[in-house]
């Protein structure tokens, strides 16, 4: 046992002010130190009891300001009309399955650091016909057919009914091309 002791200590030995500067300064795990400084955790422990050193309080919770992931979202959110990309892009994006960044994006969204309805647009084509409405000056129902989506305008009373921000339509309908769907959405009625 005694060799054992003076095995740790002969390690440390020279080290001991960056070590005490360390356990003082940081928060990093006995372990972490002890990988750091080549001897075990327990060896840092008890160097830590025999100096009585007063260690700094790890912060509790999750903190946003250090984590990667929160950060990589914050910064997506922040792309005009975040709130239509969809869940699968955020994936890609972030490189991180839906079920690790759900916690992080729930803890963003209780802090306000992004928008409620940020993450919660599951279709890849809505958010495709979304891309379009914005950018281009095209009917709705081309927007639609473009993506797949046989009813987009439905999709858009949908979410504006939800609270979304879905600015009016860049594509203004004339007299006759209005005239002209309501013909053809009645001719196919009789059908």
């Amino acid at each position: 046992m005694a060799k054992m002791l003076m095995r740790r200590w002969e390690k440390l030995q020279g080290k001991e002010d960056n070590l005490v500067r360390d356990l003082k300064e940081t928060t990093l795990s006995f372990k972490k130190l002890g990988e750091r400084y080549g001897v075990s955790r327990q060896a840092v422990h008890g160097f830590f009891k025999r100096q009585g050193i007063k260690r700094p309080v790890k912060p509790k919770g999750h903190q946003t300001e250090e984590c990667r992931l929160c950060q990589k979202l914050i910064q997506i959110s922040k792309k005009p009309h975040s709130e239509f990309i969809s869940i699968h892009t955020i994936e890609k994006e972030t490189g991180v399955s839906r079920a690790k960044y759900r916690y992080h994006l729930r803890m963003l969204r209780d802090k306000g650091l992004v928008d409620e309805k940020f993450g919660r647009l599951q279709s890849k084509r809505a958010e495709k016909a979304y891309a379009i409405y914005f950018k281009k000056r095209l009917p709705i129902r081309t927007i639609g057919r473009k993506v797949g989506i046989n009813n987009f305008q439905s999709v858009i009373r949908r979410h504006r009914e939800l609270g979304w921000n879905v600015p009016p339509s860049l594509y203004v309908y004339d007299g006759q091309e209005k005239s002209r769907i309501q013909s053809e959405i009645q001719r196919r009625k009789h059908r």
